[in-house]
């Protein structure tokens, strides 16, 4: 799901954008956000994960520190997501139905391939009207919002089933953290920016951890050996 969101803030950024090498990569995602759904059956994989969250949350429901309102008002959007998910024939078929955008799909595939040489109609089209442009962008990212509110939801409730906690890194630069056996679905991790510094991290049922690098301007990688100072929110619904 996250890379599933990862590609939508793209595509909702560069597709509303007029100029048409910004659109150009609208398609380039559109048409990835279209892979994916191929692969698998992945409305029915999200519509599963928000159904086990519901039943998690309803057991939680007895509990004292347990909000009722704000439980009901989640499982009402978590409901709501669903509904609007699984009202969806099929992802992507809109743009399944179009010869021409399948044709710019295989297109793609081929680095240069969309250039004018080889690609003259979507030139073209590129070189059209700004706001027929703009709205048919429109049109092909609106069948899939019902995709992105599901997994927008399920994971807003997962990021915030947990507060973070401050954490610091052994003197060897080696985090580990005992989780007594718990199964976290995700790991969140906080560090300043503009330090280009990225976590590592792996562990299992008893145990999480992270290590930290450094990524410099001509890319070479070091793996840091001092404290490091971060914000931790293990995440579990």
């Amino acid at each position: 799901m996250i890379r599933l969101e990862y590609l939508f803030k793209q595509l909702f950024e560069f597709s509303r954008l007029p100029e048409p090498m910004y659109q150009h990569v609208a398609f380039s995602i559109l048409f990835e956000i279209l892979d994916v759904c191929e692969r698998g059956d992945c409305r029915n994989w999200v519509i599963q994960e928000i159904e086990k969250q519901k039943i998690n949350l309803e057991s939680l429901r007895n509990h004292p520190d347990v909000q009722k309102n704000l439980l009901d008002d989640t499982l009402n959007k978590l409901n709501r997501v669903s509904r609007n998910l699984t009202a969806v024939s099929k992802l992507g078929g809109h743009m399944r139905e179009s010869e021409w955008l399948m044709s710019l799909r295989n297109r793609f595939v081929t680095p240069g391939a969309t250039s004018p040489m080889d690609s003259p109609s979507y030139n073209a089209w590129m070189n059209g009207s700004e706001s027929e442009r703009l709205q048919v962008m429109r049109n092909l990212v609106d069948p899939f919002m019902p995709l992105y509110d599901a997994i927008a939801m399920s994971l807003m409730v997962l990021r915030e089933a947990a507060e973070p906690t401050e954490e610091v890194t052994g003197s060897s630069g080696v985090f580990e953290k005992s989780v007594g056996g718990r199964i976290y679905q995700m790991v969140r991790v906080w560090l300043p920016t503009g330090d280009r510094i990225y976590p590592e991290m792996s562990g299992n049922k008893y145990v999480v951890m992270i290590r930290f690098f450094k990524i410099n301007k001509d890319f070479e990688q070091s793996f840091i050996k001092h404290p490091i100072q971060f914000k931790m929110a293990l995440c579990h619904v």
